[in-house]
């Protein structure tokens, strides 16, 4: 439960994050490359993206959260099935 929670968070917060870059980028260049960098490497290019954009706060938080939620879920279901 808290793994998928933790992975649809993380998935709002890629495509937030697509957006924005679509919508701050200047040039076509440089919106798919933040596009394609935020799909791929969520939280880690959220975080650059707030600081060189100034813009994104919520989404870079809740990316954040995601992956700790992530993490814990599959620490948890591998600790289950080692049992």
């Amino acid at each position: 439960m808290i793994l998928s929670f933790g992975a649809l968070l993380m998935l709002v917060c890629a495509v937030w994050f697509i957006v924005l870059s679509f919508r701050l980028g200047t040039s076509t260049g440089e919106k798919v490359v933040w596009a394609i960098a935020n799909f791929f490497f969520q939280p880690l290019a959220g975080i650059i993206f707030f600081f060189v954009k100034k813009d994104g706060l919520v989404p870079m938080i809740m990316g954040i959260i995601g992956v700790v939620l992530y993490g814990y879920g599959f620490m948890t279901s591998v600790g289950e099935i080692l049992r």
